[in-house]
């Protein structure tokens, strides 16, 4: 490795959740990813620190919450990071890696100046030009070809579009989706298992069978460049998919999202259970490039998770998670350990509030519950992941359950204290530069 410190090559999918193959979903249009985490490390346990687009990817540049970096929303609305933020590109650039973009980035322009290559489709906005994934894919794969072993390392980051709706981008795609056939098993458990629902979940699988293909495509250049010696190779989602119960909800659907990585030179497959974060990315990668983590850190450096060492206080034993505004302010907070979940609502909202493109899907409209969507939210909820991990029986008032709901009331307390989440204070106002 080119000063003993390895590449660092980092794919990030909008609005994928786990919805890949070797999560169990959408196997048949995932080979790429399949073969990948045959030779990768597969975290079963991983969160982001928000379901929103702009906001889970400050985290994990930052290794930071989004209430403590500034990024209240979306980049495209007006809302952005701190200007003494730490980023994960200029902090690598700023110890010789050489940096590049290809894709989404989803954060404002600004921040693009950690990056020494950018391509000329990236975009705070969600735009859906035809074909993404395959664009990103092939500048991606050609810059990687004129790398040689022996050069500076580098941090690439590929963002691909898909899969945030809409799903299908030309005809080609429809048609392809249109012959994908749907098991009963293959519809999420929280979304109604109705026509609209499969035909939408339908083209949900043909984005990530484009998302797929570009893997792909970047993978065979990396080897072909003879670079996987030198290369941690990460996969990974921003939030939960663009469905109901999942993308702007604290739900595990909304938070839990694929992270494979494969070490420099590949691993056999090995899935941990351990509890992580996207903010624990960023200091997690700086310790394998060897570089001090900046003090103002928020994420917990998973390394040890990598080396297969057997865990340690030092370790997370719970994971947190915020929302504060997508389209609408939407104020809310988290805290979710091995069993249990604790969701503490700051605002009085209908208990599913959807970004527009989701509130208006065929899915959402073939719901015929209106309580399930237009009830009063509770104040707090807690749910035991074990017996409910669907999340739908709000056991705050169990009496056999006091003293979790009152632990976890005071974790998520101190966390929300120790991090100085302005939200304590009184509701968070939109910045004079952000959309109405």
């Amino acid at each position: 490795m080119s000063r003993n410190r390895p590449n660092i090559l980092l794919m990030i999918s909008h609005d994928l959740g786990c919805h890949i193959g070797p999560y169990g979903w959408a196997t048949d249009q995932s080979p790429n990813l399949n073969r990948f985490a045959q030779q990768s490390l597969q975290f079963d346990r991983h969160f982001v620190t928000s379901p929103g687009c702009s906001q889970s990817r400050s985290s994990l540049v930052t290794g930071r919450y989004p209430h403590a970096n500034g990024q209240f929303g979306l980049a495209h609305l007006g809302w952005s990071l701190h200007r003494d933020e730490n980023l994960l590109p200029a902090v690598l650039r700023q110890a010789d890696y050489h940096t590049a973009l290809f894709g989404i980035w989803h954060l404002q322009d600004w921040t693009l100046a950690g990056f020494e290559s950018v391509s000329d489709d990236v975009s705070t906005r969600d735009a859906s030009p035809e074909g993404f994934a395959e664009v990103a894919s092939v500048r991606a794969a050609q810059w990687l070809r004129q790398r040689k072993p022996g050069d500076r390392p580098f941090y690439l980051h590929v963002g691909f579009w898909e899969t945030h709706r809409p799903f299908c981008a030309n005809e080609q795609q429809v048609h392809a989706a249109s012959q994908i056939s749907l098991a009963a098993e293959q519809v999420p458990p929280y979304l109604p298992d109705t026509p609209p629902a499969r035909s939408e979940l339908a083209g949900l699988h043909q984005s990530v069978r484009l998302v797929d293909q570009g893997v792909g495509r970047i993978l065979e250049a990396l080897a072909t460049s003879q670079l996987d010696d030198e290369t941690i190779v990460l996969f990974t989602a921003d939030h939960g998919l663009p469905f109901p119960r999942a993308k702007g909800t604290l739900y595990d659907p909304g938070i839990q999202v694929a992270l494979v990585i494969r070490p420099p030179g590949g691993r056999p497959h090995r899935r941990i259970g351990a509890l992580t974060s996207n903010a624990d990315i960023m200091p997690t990668l700086l310790d394998q490039a060897r570089i001090p983590l900046p003090e103002v850190m928020q994420g917990v450096s998973f390394t040890r998770q990598l080396a297969d060492k057997p865990v340690t206080s030092a370790d997370r034993d719970a994971v947190f998670a915020e929302k504060t505004y997508h389209e609408h302010y939407d104020p809310m907070r988290c805290v979710r350990n091995e069993r249990f979940k604790y969701i503490r609502n700051f605002a009085h909202r209908p208990k599913l509030v959807m970004p527009s493109d989701i509130y208006n899907s065929p899915t959402r409209q073939s719901m015929t519950d209106d309580e399930s969507i237009w009830s009063p939210r509770a104040d707090e909820e807690l749910y035991d992941l074990t017996v409910d991990p669907a999340e739908t029986d709000n056991c705050l008032a169990d009496p056999n359950l006091n003293e979790v709901r009152d632990q976890l009331r005071r974790r998520l307390d101190q966390w929300m204290q120790d991090t100085d989440d302005p939200l304590l204070k009184g509701p968070i106002l939109r910045p004079s530069s952000a959309a109405n």
